[in-house]
Parts: C-alpha cells; sequence; structure tokens
C-alpha cells in the first residue's frame, strides 16, 4: 500500500510515460530494503535520489508495509505544516497496533529547517515499527554524532553512480547495444552520474547502427554534458549570482575555504555551503567535512568552458593554485593543477625539484605529465625531454634521442658539472628505453656507466646528486636483473638501499629489499633471501599506489623460498596474493618461473604449460636473447615437458631456447638422466655454464644429478661425494626441493648410499606415484622426411595420398613408414600416432 500526498497522486505508481525513463537499481534496492530504522541518501542535484525512491517504491508495490511518500518541500513550504503532514499520513498508514510502515521525505533539506534531525528521530522514537528514508543534498542533515545509537544504512554520493555494468544496462534497456569500448568510453566520460548517462543515451541513439569510435563518441558525449551543465546549473535562476564563482572555483579539483579564498581572495565559506545546500557541490564526510567536490563530470565540463574563454596559455586560476600547493609542500596537488593549467614551465619546476616523492608515490601522474609537456616545453631540458620520450615509448614503435652524451673519463673531474648531471639523468632514461625495447645487454651497459658516473658525481656534486641516486640505482639495478647479472643488480640494489637513509624513501627501500631477496631466492640463497624479505616487510605504505608495484619482487621471493622449502600451501598462497600482473610487469618472467615450479613439484605440469603458452605471448617482446627470462623459462618449459615424459618436446624446448645459461644446462642434464645417458649428465655438469656457476641452487642440482650418473655408471664412491656435497649445501641453504624433485628410482638409489641425508628431504619425498619426474624417458630422433610422413599419417592413412602429398613414390613412403614404426617400435598406424603424440612428436589429434 502507498499512502501518496494529496496533491497529484498517483495510486498505479508512476505513468507509463514516466516510468520508462526509470531504472532499476538492483544494488541500491538491496541496502533500500535493508529495514534499518533510518536510511540516508545523500547526494547533488541530479543524482538520481528521486528517481530511485520512486522506482524502489514501485518496485515495492503489493509488499505487506504501507509506504508513506513526501514530495520536495517547495521554498513556500511552511516547516511545521509540512511535520503535521508526515504525521498524519503515518498516523494514517499505521491502521493497527505493531504495524510497520515505510516513510519517505525527498529532498528534506530543503525546507531549511534545523530541527529536522530531532523531528525525525521524535518519530522514529514515538513509531518503533517505522522505517524512514530520506534523500538530501547537505551534509548538515545527520551528519553529526546522532547517528551512532541508531540502526541505520547511509548511502553516499558515489553509490548513486551508476557502475560500467549498469551503465551498459541502461543502454541495453533502451534498445542500444554497444562494444565494450564504447560502454565503456560512456562511463568513464559521464563517471556514470544519472542524468549525463541519460544524455548519453540520446548521443549515442543519433549515432544509429554505426560503430563510431572513441574520437567521435567522447567529443558528442562531452558537448551533450556541457548542455546540460549550462541548463541545470549555470542558467539556474537561483544560481545566477554564483556564476562567476562557480567558474573560478571549479579550478581546484578538492574545493576548501582557503582554496577557494586563494582564488577570489574572499572569505567564501558562505556561498560554498549555498552551493553545497544547491546541490552543485558535495561535501566530503567527516572528518574531512571542510572540503567539497563537484560531480567529476561536471567539473570538466566547467573547465572545457574555462578553457575556451582562454584558448591560449596557462590557466591562470589552476597556476595561482598549483604555486599556492607548491608552497605549501604538496607536490602532487601542485603538480596536477599545473599539468591542467598547461603551465608547463611551473609543472616542469616542481617535477624537477620532487622527483623521488613524485616517483614513489605517484607514477602515473609522473608519465601523464612527461607525455603531456609539448615537444618544444620539453626541448630545453635534456632530463625532461629523455623522461618525455621513454613514456612516449612505451606507447610507440619509434623515438629519437640525442646520441648518449659522453662520459667522463674515470677519475676525472666534470669541468662541466650541469653537463655530468644531465648525462646521468639522459644515460639513465636511454638504458631504461633500452631496456624497455628488450635490448638489456646495451641497457646494462649503459647502467654500468652511469653507476660509474654517479659515483664521480657523489664525489664532486654531492648535493646535486645524492637526492636522486637511491632511485636510479634501483632502476640500474633491475636492469641488471633483467639481463640475468643478478651479482651487478645486488650489487646496486644493496647500494640503493643502504643509501635511501639520506631520503627515507620507502619505495626505494622496499623495491630494493624485495628484489635483493628475489635474486638470493632465484641463486638458492635462501636464508640471505628470508633476510632481506624481512627488511622488505618494515616498509608496508599500504598508502602508496605504488604498493603492489613494489611488492612484485618480494612475492615472488618468497613462492620461491617457500617452494624450495617445500612450503607449497604457503607459496600457492603467496602467488594469489600475486594475482594477474599488468601488460607492463617486467618482473613478470620470475613470476611465471614461480608459477611453474609449484605447478611442477604440485604434479600439475599440464596447467604449468598453459599458464607459459599464455603468458609468454603476452610478454614476447621481452623474451629476447639478451634476457634472463628467455633461458629460465626455456628451462621449466622443458621440465614441464620432461615431467610429463614428453622425451622429444624436452630436447625441441632446450634446442629452441631463445637464451642458454645454468638453468637450461641443469635442464638438459636431467632430461639426459631420464634416457639412461649418465655419461652425457656429467658431460653437462662439467660445462663452464654450471661448473663455474655460484648459484647454491645451480650446484645442489649438479651435485644431485652427478650422484646418480655415477651411480648408474657403479662408481659408489664418487656418488657419495657428490651426494654429500648436495648435503653440505642444504646444512648451509635449506634447499629441499632439487632432492624431492629427483625421480622417484633414483631418490630410492641415493638414499641407499652410505651417506646420512637430511631429515627435511625425507620427510617431504613424494608418495608412491607423486614423482616430479619420470624415471626414465624415450627419445626419439626422426629424419626430415620420417618427420614429413608422420605428420602426412595423422592426417590419412593412405599411402598414396601420402606419396601424392610429399611428391614422392608410394615405395618411398613405405620404406619411410617401416623405419618410423621401428623407431618408433609400433606396428600399425595407430599405434605410431599414439606413441608419437606420447612423446610429444605431434600435437594434434589423427582424423578417424
Amino acid at each position: 500500500m502507498v499512502v501518496e500526498p494529496d496533491r497529484g497522486p498517483e495510486r498505479d505508481g508512476p505513468p507509463a510515460s514516466r516510468r520508462r525513463k526509470l531504472f532499476d537499481r538492483p544494488r541500491l534496492f538491496a541496502m533500500l530494503s535493508e529495514c534499518a530504522a533510518l536510511t540516508v541518501i545523500r547526494g547533488p542535484r541530479g543524482s538520481g535520489k528521486t528517481s530511485l525512491l520512486r522506482t524502489w517504491i514501485a518496485s515495492a508495490r503489493g509488499g505487506p508495509e504501507p509506504i508513506v511518500t513526501m514530495p520536495t518541500p517547495q521554498p513556500t513550504s511552511d516547516s511545521d505544516s509540512y511535520w503535521a503532514e508526515v504525521e498524519r499520513r503515518i498516523d494514517a498508514a499505521l491502521t493497527s497496533p505493531g504495524e510497520r510502515a515505510v516513510v519517505t521525505l525527498d529532498d528534506v533539506d530543503r525546507l531549511g529547517d534545523p530541527t529536522t534531525e530531532e523531528r525525525i528521530l521524535a518519530s522514529l522514537h514515538h513509531h518503533e515499527r517505522l522505517h524512514v528514508v530520506v534523500t538530501t543534498r547537505s551534509a548538515e542533515v545527520f551528519s553529526g554524532t546522532g547517528l551512532l545509537d541508531l540502526d541505520h544504512v547511509a548511502v553516499p554520493p558515489d553509490d548513486l553512480l551508476f557502475t560500467a555494468q549498469e551503465c551498459r544496462a541502461a543502454l541495453l534497456a533502451r534498445g542500444i547495444e554497444l562494444p565494450p569500448h564504447l560502454w565503456k568510453t560512456v562511463h568513464d566520460v559521464t563517471s556514470g552520474f544519472p542524468p549525463m548517462v541519460q544524455a548519453a543515451i540520446a548521443v549515442i541513439r543519433s549515432f544509429g547502427e554505426l560503430d563510431h569510435g572513441q574520437e567521435l563518441t567522447r567529443p558528442a558525449l562531452e558537448r551533450a554534458i556541457d548542455r546540460y551543465v549550462e541548463h541545470a546549473i549555470l542558467d539556474d535562476p537561483e544560481l545566477t549570482d554564483l556564476r562567476e564563482f562557480i567558474h573560478t572555483i571549479a579550478a581546484a579539483r578538492t574545493v576548501t575555504a582557503t582554496a577557494a579564498e586563494v582564488l577570489t581572495s574572499a572569505d567564501d565559506v558562505a556561498r560554498l555551503r549555498e552551493l553545497e545546500t544547491a546541490g552543485v557541490l558535495i561535501r566530503s564526510p567527516w572528518p574531512r567535512d571542510d572540503e567539497w567536490t563537484f560531480v567529476a563530470p561536471v567539473r570538466d565540463s566547467l573547465m572545457r568552458a574555462v578553457r575556451r574563454a582562454a584558448p591560449e596559455g596557462p590557466l591562470r586560476a589552476s597556476s595561482d593554485l598549483a604555486k599556492w600547493f607548491r608552497d605549501g609542500g604538496n607536490p602532487t596537488a601542485a603538480l596536477e593543477h599545473a599539468v591542467e593549467a598547461q603551465d608547463w614551465d611551473l609543472a616542469v619546476g616542481i617535477l624537477k625539484a620532487n622527483w623521488v616523492e613524485l616517483v614513489a608515490r605517484r607514477f602515473h601522474l609522473v608519465r601523464e605529465t612527461l607525455t603531456s609537456i609539448p615537444a618544444a616545453a620539453a626541448e630545453a631540458d635534456l632530463s625532461i625531454r629523455a623522461g618525455r620520450e621513454l613514456f612516449l615509448r612505451l606507447g610507440s614503435d619509434a623515438t629519437q634521442l640525442p646520441d648518449p652524451v659522453p662520459l667522463p673519463v674515470t677519475g676525472a673531474r666534470s669541468s662541466d658539472p650541469g653537463g655530468a648531471a644531465d648525462a646521468l639523468a639522459v644515460g639513465t632514461v636511454q638504458s631504461l628505453i633500452q631496456r624497455v625495447d628488450g635490448n638489456y645487454a646495451d641497457a646494462a651497459d649503459i647502467s654500468s656507466r652511469m653507476s660509474a658516473l654517479g659515483d664521480r658525481l657523489m664525489a664532486t656534486q654531492y648535493d646535486e646528486v645524492a637526492w636522486c641516486l637511491p632511485l636510479l640505482r634501483v632502476q640500474w639495478g633491475v636492469t641488471h636483473q633483467l639481463h640475468g647479472d643478478l651479482g651487478g643488480a645486488s650489487v646496486q640494489f644493496r647500494r640503493a638501499f643502504n643509501s635511501n637513509r639520506s631520503i627515507g624513501s620507502d619505495f626505494v627501500a622496499r623495491n630494493a629489499a624485495g628484489n635483493l631477496a628475489l635474486n638470493y631466492a632465484l641463486s638458492g640463497e635462501l636464508g640471505h633471501a628470508e633476510a632481506w624479505l624481512d627488511k622488505e616487510r618494515r616498509y608496508n605504505d599500504e598508502s602508496a599506489w605504488v604498493t603492489k608495484m613494489v611488492r612484485v619482487g618480494g612475492l615472488v621471493a618468497s613462492a620461491l623460498v617457500a617452494i624450495d622449502r617445500m612450503e607449497l600451501d604457503a607459496a600457492a598462497k603467496v602467488l594469489a596474493v600475486l594475482g594477474d600482473l599488468p601488460d607492463d610487469e617486467e618482473l613478470w618472467a620470475f613470476a611465471l618461473y614461480a608459477q611453474c615450479q609449484l605447478a611442477l613439484v604440485t604434479c600439475q605440469p599440464e596447467t604449468g604449460l598453459d599458464r607459459i603458452r599464455r603468458t609468454t605471448a603476452v610478454y614476447d617482446r621481452w623474451l629476447t636473447t639478451s634476457s634472463l627470462a628467455a633461458p629460465l623459462l626455456a628451462a621449466a618449459e622443458a621440465e614441464l615437458h620432461l615431467a610429463l615424459g614428453h622425451g622429444n618436446e624436452t630436447w625441441m624446448t632446450l634446442e629452441n631456447a631463445r637464451g642458454r645459461g645454468p638453468w637450461t644446462t641443469i635442464a638438459h642434464a636431467r632430461m639426459e638422466l631420464s634416457s639412461d645417458r649418465p655419461n652425457e649428465v656429467l658431460a653437462d655438469c662439467a660445462r663452464p655454464a654450471v661448473s663455474e656457476c655460484p648459484y647454491p641452487h645451480i650446484r645442489m642440482e649438479s651435485a644431485l644429478l652427478q650422484a646418480a650418473a655415477h651411480l648408474h655408471l657403479t662408481n659408489e664412491i664418487q656418488a657419495r661425494t657428490m651426494l654429500r656435497r648436495a648435503v653440505a649445501l642444504f646444512d648451509q641453504t635449506g634447499m629441499v626441493r632439487p632432492f624431492v624433485s629427483m625421480p622417484a628410482g633414483w631418490i630410492a638409489r641415493l638414499s641407499e648410499l652410505d651417506v646420512e641425508l637430511p631429515p627435511a628431504w625425507t620427510s617431504a619425498v613424494p608418495a608412491p606415484g607423486a614423482a616430479v619426474y619420470p624415471d626414465r624417458i624415450q627419445l626419439v630422433n626422426l629424419s626430415d622426411r620420417e618427420s614429413a610422413v608422420l605428420d602426412a599419417l595423422v592426417a590419412t592413412p593412405s599411402v598414396a595420398a601420402i606419396a601424392e602429398q610429399l611428391f614422392v613414390s608410394q615405395n618411398t613412403v613405405k620404406t619411410q613408414l617401416r623405419s618410423l614404426y621401428r623407431k618408433l617400435g609400433v606396428h600399425s598406424r595407430a599405434d605410431a600416432l599414439l606413441t608419437a603424440t606420447h612423446l610429444g612428436l605431434i600435437t594434434r589429434e589423427p582424423e578417424a
């Protein structure tokens, strides 16, 4: 039952014409239906408060509870008469004791009654089964402590905005179906503000069936928003005297009384409250209730109008605010307003003076600034130009930078201190550009030269470079890390961490510590990895936007340490926290490697292989011959194939690897062991890539493989020596995985040697049938002609068809088939295809 106001009652709900304009909001309906004593819906004009109430009431019709509705008070409304009418309607609705009713009071703040809260609370106290729903533009209503002891639900302005999916649903409800990029553009431009979504619908409908791109859609939507702002706000007679003030304060992204005073040289608190009451500004909740904001697309529209009035040069109001924020020690807000003002000289000055803090906490803002700065404005400053070119490079296939600035001779003092500092900045950016392009060798070479230059500048120009060197050293360390020089990377990370004390950047400290831990985890120094992880966790700045980015190195290190200790549940949880990485995450290969190792030891090699295929397709541009990713992931892929018993695919993966190193050599030795080739195992382990490798992980793997190979050759003395070496490495590092990952037969035979094995090894030995690698695999070497016949055999059993396809005689095909069957140890096509598939020689299903 609905108790309507006397004027214009709508007994059967809103008219059909109006109902068609409304849109169901199940997400908000659920909040309204929680049956709390009080629900407060707060939002500016046009935010859909009244429409929300109407649609909710319409959806609730036929329910057991009567609904009392009160319309928006008029300017002539008398407070006492209004509240008397509310009580009369409540009494009319509650016809029997214990009955529950819902009262909706729309825009109750427009009464201007200071007793509003008191009156509503009194009604709730008097009618225990009453549920009151209040809508308001102002934060003055129920903004204090009056709700602390009351069962209530608050619907803030942000909750009234349409989500991206609700925008899409609104479009579909009007018969408009758009491709994802366009309905996401609608949400992006309108921010989901209901009247602007409605305006967007009219714009999109005018496009008809054409699939217009964003370059047409966005300007059309912006024009529609501009018309709405002009009509609904700026042309409102009640706001005529505030029109210029509105345009002026729009320069502030967050409006405060002080910011308004900077812009107008007057005390404007009263005018700000007037705009809040008018539903133009939104006041932030306590404890920031001295701040106001415009709805984002409204402010964007106002700023477009300001720019149209001053199409050339910086916007004065925004520049004034930028300088005020700069002088007040808020470089982030200063840079945001300088960029918006297009005051590029000011933006450059703010950026250079606060480089470390801005990069650490607002990297996206730095990137936006550098890519927004016109080429002419960046031309005069080499470091700004270099940074601009770097970020433009991320989205472009071409860039032009000056040739690397010549570096001073080692030990020399630069006669041009400014030139040396510029060389440091430009050279580092050039290194980053090479790194982004996957040219890790060149990037590492430039980084080494920049590190040497940085050392010289520290001796001659300490004050000019001390503040930025820790951040630069982190970048140089990442470059060496991605190139595979873990030792050189660790030196840079350690120096960055230690020298960071002078600037106190959590970003630098956590990044350096996490990546040091990653280097130690990759090499098998688990104790050192855990020590640096402890240091990394001391810097837990969860407010920084970069937190997840900075944590990648530490999270991967934690996962690798847990896997090597065979704490697999812990490793899985860490990798779940890591989640999916963005397309520009440079440490992607280390995360993928950890995921593959977990797939190996949990007997899920197919999952690991699928992950490698999907992930390398995304990051292929960085899987280059000079990257550590190439040999690391080739080894991981080969080991996954080996775990499946695919000897030939294991061999092909290693043969075609884009890079080689100790990891691929160990994987090759493991393949040879499972192929009963002990001499080849020993030859692999004697190669310099392994024998001279300092990493404990590689040395332990090598010792265990050599122990098995010597045992295979009945050289028990040498086998014991190698096994004892592996045990000694366990004592140093605590690594368990290399031993328990051996084939089950070799674990059993090694356990029979007269060597005391660590309990951590023996207790982690896989259960029967759960070994990581098979004891034996079959390697089949086919000639090119045999491979061609096998591929043809997949499609047809006909010798004649195969001969025709390969342009040879049928006798030649029969000869190749006999040779093929002999190598595979089979006697029929079906068995040949089954065996070849198992060996990884073919991947597609045979035809019936």
